[in-house]
């Protein structure tokens, strides 16, 4: 399958590509930050452009490289996002519309482009990443979980509205991931994974490759029935109503 993955650079957008490469799918790395580095890095066919989510004609220059250089497109995925941690009261308006413009804005036009080529070809499937923040709220990350919940709610309309064109539309909910950043805070005792085993029914954080199991999956004619769908990569976290100290 062809894949074009938002967020490639790094973090969850780039451990997904690499796995999934690993299993032979074609992709096609999208980031603000050059994401050819990381797509050397690849086993398998891998294309890197660099632009801005929240710039349209960008997102269109690069889905539509995608589609001449691999010859279609079977899957978008969006992994772009920022969070900013901090309290409430203290947050700068322009730093809340940021994340907005990346998280929401930036997903909605990847989904918008990738739709447009699909739609032409008989279907496929858009893949956002969310966050079990996404459905439900955290301190001191006000901006983040409005841009989750924005992201799940988003799922539910395309996937309404774009069936009849053959596009199926679903996210991932993940928990914590161990990206080499999220590994790096762990090593440094700052991230709070005591928190995170005693809200998680199965004890820690999730894999890169099990996030990307799952976009697989969803991407994948096993699916063929689901859309619309908030699928939880997060230990039984958004299941769990009773915690421990």
């Amino acid at each position: 399958m062809i894949y074009f993955i938002t967020g490639g650079a790094q973090g969850i957008g780039f451990e997904t590509a690499r796995e999934l490469s690993s299993k032979g799918h074609k992709v096609c790395l999208f980031d603000l930050t050059d994401p050819a580095p990381a797509a050397t890095t690849l086993q398998g066919d891998a294309m890197a452009v660099q632009g801005d989510v929240t710039r349209k004609e960008d997102i269109d220059a690069a889905i539509g490289k995608t589609v001449d250089t691999f010859g279609g497109l079977d899957c978008v995925v969006t992994a772009a996002g920022i969070v900013k941690v901090g309290p409430s009261v203290d947050v700068n308006p322009d730093d809340f519309a940021r994340t907005m413009a990346i998280n929401v804005t930036g997903t909605f036009l990847t989904a918008q482009s990738g739709a447009r080529h699909m739609a032409g070809t008989g279907g496929g499937n858009i893949v956002f990443v969310g966050s079990v923040y996404g459905e439900g709220g955290a301190p001191q990350r006000a901006s983040y979980c409005a841009s989750k919940g924005a992201v799940h709610n988003l799922t539910r309309s395309l996937a309404v509205e774009w069936a009849p064109m053959g596009i199926r539309v679903n996210a991932v909910a993940p928990t914590g991931v161990r990206t080499p950043m999220v590994q790096n805070l762990i090593d440094k005792g700052i991230y709070d994974m005591k928190g995170v085993k005693n809200r998680t029914p199965l004890g820690r954080i999730a894999e890169p490759k099990e996030v990307a199991s799952a976009i697989e999956f969803l991407a994948s004619p096993g699916a063929s029935m689901i859309t619309g769908v908030i699928l939880p990569v997060d230990g039984g976290w958004t299941a769990n109503g009773y915690t421990t100290g």
